[in-house]
């Protein structure tokens, strides 16, 4: 079967992330998610992910 997606990644050199809103603590929820797959090592990460930033939400809400 041929793959017809045209679909390529752009390179963007100067990304200017001042239009963005970025919540200050997202380093570090970003540096503890990274960790904990690491050490889990999940067989589905995707699933590890949803599950993690769900419980996340649960907490801080």
């Amino acid at each position: 079967m041929e793959n017809t997606n045209s679909f390529q990644f752009k390179k963007v050199d100067k990304l200017n992330l001042d239009k963005y809103n970025v919540p200050p603590y997202l380093e570090e929820v970003l540096s503890e998610f990274i960790a904990k797959l690491v050490k889990t090592n999940p067989d589905n990460a995707y699933l590890f992910a949803l599950n993690y930033f769900d419980d996340k939400l649960k907490k801080h809400n």
